[in-house]
């Protein structure tokens, strides 16, 4: 079926086999496509000088462009302009009717359509008056039926006013692929606003490479509204047809008719389906209905089997080629990859695919002899090299866009739009990509290309195979920035960037260096970094180490900061930051968080960043890890102090080449998460009397009056629990002597004793923590480590301290008096302990730069201490409430006439009645 233009009509997936690539990056390696404007002329001109060719040939005339209608078509009713779904039309077209309809009978095949489209605005009206039918001629047969203009409830016929031209338009020659298409143009006069173009043609014809084997799709469904869609196949009858129906379309409606059967579906009132933005390529909700003559897979590795076999003689250039890869390497993987170099590096990319050369290869010796061809051309002279040198392997088609997808389509030649190697070498698979640039170093060590799923052309092949992901297939890279300070905090900073790149992304890099101008990439690279660093100069051009061997690079990049410290007046200090660009360009948020599709992540990646920082003087680093994971990635970050000098170590890698939508709320979090994670941020305050403070010593006046008023205020609260007297629960009957310390008791006391020295010992642990340095950092907005929640937590974990501290010394002074208060005072402050200490936990765990520093093995250990301490204290609850000795204990009251030993006095209330329990 032909392209047609609004391109919104058709949705059609790859039909050749073109093996026309993008190379795909990311960051600032990103490259453009392989095959770029000037080589889209220089092949252009090519084709304009072969001998006995055209490159405008003349097309047929308007009277051979001009027919009726066919009769087998089945006439259907165009509906009413006026619809609700306007308001959902794309480019100002709304489409009233998309009629398609296909017969196959015993004279070939042939497909008419027809168009109703209605422009609603000015961009509606430039795209209804330009209609575009693409087709080839050299199989293909274009015929227009009518071309009817609606305005106002009458018709305008413009068939025969309208000026036709057929125009060789390669649309595909910015990726090196000539395929000999035309394209019919009518450019209609006197469109506008409101008026409704229709238009009906048919074409007739197949491609002889499928050797009168036909198939193909109807889509039920657009990303624009559709007043009336109708799809119908005339099939002759007896003559077996298969069906796919994807994503839940409806089934045919089936009737005979004069020895064909009729499969129909119309849709009314269709509403767009719009897609959210980043999904997978592989990703196609639309409903659409398959059908054909391939029932298997097999079937379809049958059909390409002659295409790829591999020809029984050499010409004399191929033979000397296959005697020096034979006589200069004898083991299998090293003659496997001398013959993929040689295909790669002697064969350039230029694809001629006109008629069966959109599927169909051509001979090797050719292709060899004049030294270009497309993905079909280097795979069969890449096979034929293999059989040469006694190496076994397999032609395999793919699909570069629906990769793992195409397991749910109809087996169909159309399935694929590209065709590699497979290779199996010393009990390896190799998937091996002969387009590539040249790859060098060890087979092992070269690049493949992770499809999903592909066809081995093979007589044994009866499915789908699964690629197998590996090392060769990963994208890996370090990054290893060097910035030296030892000059001093007011000059400038010498920055060394080195990146190693290994295989695949090693494969790029060469690319990048061999398409770009040195000067041009510098000031890309410079650009990069000037985002994080601004004022970064270049001290001198990048320098690159390529290591063949290994298909290794390195590349090293010189830069200077003139500013690296910066002033902050209101923290009263210098700041400098240290930011991670090459990670953060694949934490970036999506930009549609609320989905019905799932979101594409660059997959797989794996990338290890490294920043080591040197400085003039000593400093105080604290040393961090920290891990946040989720089903899409993995980021790691380990902090390592020196006396003069950090080291961070980022280690990123992508886990899944999509989210689904149910997990991009989560997976969005936890993006959010790791990108707070990689800020850090180094600063050294304003002296004092002349000396430099160190980090962390500076008072912090606030801070240290509200722990004064807060320590003034638990010690008031200690006297008047000191002084409390509690009712006859916890004293014995009267007359009675207190028992003395003993049995458990001595281990609960052990306990009470160790309360306020562990308090105590955390305040003067975390004093630091409180300065003005660390104050400002964590509360000042401006500050990398603000969060609004760190500054009440950060107070409220110091009354806890202070509370432990102060309540600790009471409750041992409760205990060694035997006072009647110690139980309830310590049943009390302990579960109120536990209560805040949960709190703590879920407010900490709610700050990003805090959250899941422990890692996933230690947020478990300590949820079970927690819960671990909860059951010892529920323990010691009940004993405190049923022990015989506990009441016999803690039998003394306090008193200001008596003193706090005197004897305990009566109260109003009666004791409760004695249980039995442990002494």
């Amino acid at each position: 079926m032909p392209a047609m233009t609004p391109s919104g009509v058709a949705r059609q997936r790859g039909q050749k086999m073109t093996g026309a690539l993008r190379r795909q990056g990311a960051g600032r390696g990103e490259s453009r496509s392989w095959a770029g404007p000037l080589q889209a002329v220089l092949l252009a001109l090519l084709l304009l000088l072969q001998p006995g060719k055209s490159w405008a040939q003349a097309g047929p005339g308007k009277a051979e462009l001009i027919g009726p209608q066919p009769a087998w078509v089945k006439p259907v009713e165009m509906p009413s302009e006026k619809s609700s779904l306007t308001e959902q039309a794309r480019q100002g077209i709304y489409y009233l009717l998309v009629d398609t309809q296909v017969r196959v009978d015993a004279t070939g095949r042939q497909s008419f359509r027809r168009i109703a489209m209605q422009a609603l605005n000015e961009k509606g009206v430039e795209s209804a008056a330009n209609l575009e039918l693409r087709f080839d001629p050299s199989y293909e047969r274009l015929q227009l039926h009518r071309i009817t203009v609606h305005r106002a409830g009458q018709r305008s016929e413009r068939l025969a006013s309208t000026a036709l031209r057929v125009l060789q338009r390669e649309k595909e020659l910015d990726y090196l692929i000539y395929d000999g298409s035309k394209t019919l143009n009518a450019f209609l006069e006197d469109i506008r606003v409101g008026d409704v173009v229709e238009y009906a043609y048919t074409l007739s014809g197949s491609n002889p490479v499928f050797e009168g084997r036909h198939f193909g799709q109807f889509d039920l469904q657009w990303s624009s509204p559709v007043a009336k869609l109708y799809a119908r196949l005339s099939w002759p009858a007896g003559r077996p047809v298969n069906f796919k129906l994807l994503n839940k379309a409806p089934a045919a409606k089936q009737t005979s008719r004069d020895g064909q059967n009729e499969y129909e579906w119309q849709q009314n009132g269709l509403a767009a389906l719009s897609l959210d933005n980043d999904v997978p390529s592989w990703y196609d909700p639309y409903q659409a209905v398959q059908w054909g003559e391939f029932a298997t897979w097999a079937e379809v590795a049958r059909w390409a089997l002659p295409l790829y076999r591999v020809p029984d003689r050499l010409s004399p250039a191929l033979q000397a080629e296959v005697k020096r890869i034979a006589g200069k390497f004898s083991q299998p993987a090293q003659r496997a990859a001398e013959a993929l170099r040689l295909v790669q590096r002697e064969v350039r990319y230029l694809g001629v695919e006109v008629g069966v050369g959109s599927h169909a290869p051509n001979p090797p010796s050719q292709v060899f002899e004049r030294r270009f061809g497309d993905c079909k051309d280097k795979t069969l002279l890449t096979l034929t090299l293999f059989k040469a040198l006694g190496l076994q392997a397999s032609a395999a088609l793919v699909h570069t866009q629906m990769r793992q997808g195409i397991e749910g389509l109809l087996p169909r030649p159309s399935a694929f739009n590209h065709v590699i190697v497979r290779a199996d070498i010393d009990g390896k698979s190799y998937w091996l990509d002969p387009t590539r640039n040249t790859q060098p170093g060890e087979l092992d060590q070269m690049a493949q290309s992770n499809f999903g799923r592909a066809l081995l052309v093979d007589a044994k092949t009866q499915a789908l195979e699964s690629v197998a992901s590996g090392p060769a297939m990963q994208q890996w890279r370090r990054v290893n920035v060097l910035l030296d300070v030892r000059a001093g905090l007011d000059k400038a900073v010498s920055m060394t960037v080195k990146t190693e790149l290994q295989g695949l992304s090693a494969e790029q890099q060469r690319a990048l260096l061999a398409g770009e101008n040195p000067k041009e990439l510098q000031q890309r690279y410079l650009n990069y970094y000037a985002r994080s660093y601004p004022g970064l100069k270049v001290v001198k051009p990048f320098e690159t180490k390529d290591l063949p061997g290994s298909n290794r690079m390195e590349l090293l990049e010189f830069y200077e900061i003139p500013n690296f410290f910066t002033r902050s007046e209101t923290a009263h200090r210098l700041e400098a930051g240290l930011e991670v660009p090459e990670l953060l360009s694949y934490l970036q948020a999506p930009r549609d968080t609320i989905r019905t599709a799932p979101l594409a992540l660059a997959y797989p990646q794996e990338i290890e960043h490294v920043i080591e920082l040197m400085l003039p003087e000593a400093w105080t680093f604290k040393d961090e890890e920290q891990l946040i994971e989720d089903p899409g990635f993995s980021l790691s970050r380990k902090i390592k102090g020196g006396e003069q000098s950090v080291r961070i170590v980022d280690h990123y890698q992508s886990l899944a080449d999509h989210v689904r939508p149910a997990d991009v709320p989560s997976f969005t979090a936890n993006l959010e998460k790791a990108r707070k994670s990689l800020g850090y941020l180094i600063y050294k305050n304003d002296s004092v009397s002349g000396s430099p403070r160190k980090q962390g010593a500076s008072l912090n006046i606030a801070v240290a009056l509200s722990a004064v008023l807060l320590s003034g205020l638990f010690v008031g609260l200690a006297l008047r629990l000191y002084a409390w007297n509690p009712r006859k629960r916890w004293a014995a009957e009267a007359g009675a002597s207190a028992w003395p310390l003993g049995g458990w008791l001595l281990l609960l006391g052990l306990g009470v004793l160790v309360t306020p020295l562990r308090a105590g010992r955390q305040l003067l642990e975390n004093a630091g923590s409180y300065s003005m340095e660390s104050w400002t950092y964590f509360t000042l907005p401006d500050s990398a480590g603000f969060h609004v929640l760190t500054g009440p937590l950060m107070l409220l974990e110091l009354a806890v301290l202070l509370a432990q501290l102060v309540f600790g010394v009471l409750l041992l002074l409760l205990f060694l008096k035997r006072r009647s208060s110690m139980p309830v005072v310590y049943l009390v402050l302990m579960w109120g302990s536990v209560l805040v200490g949960a709190l703590d936990a879920w407010a900490l765990n709610s700050i990003p730069q805090f959250a899941g520093k422990a890692g996933k093995a230690g947020e478990e250990s300590g949820l079970v201490q927690q819960a671990w301490g909860v059951i010892f204290l529920g323990i010691w609850t009940a004993y405190l409430l049923h022990s015989e000795r506990v009441r016999q204990t803690f039998v003394h009251s306090y008193s200001k006439a008596q003193g706090a030993g005197a004897p305990p006095l009566s109260d109003a209330l009666p004791p409760l009645p004695q249980s039995g329990g442990v002494a």
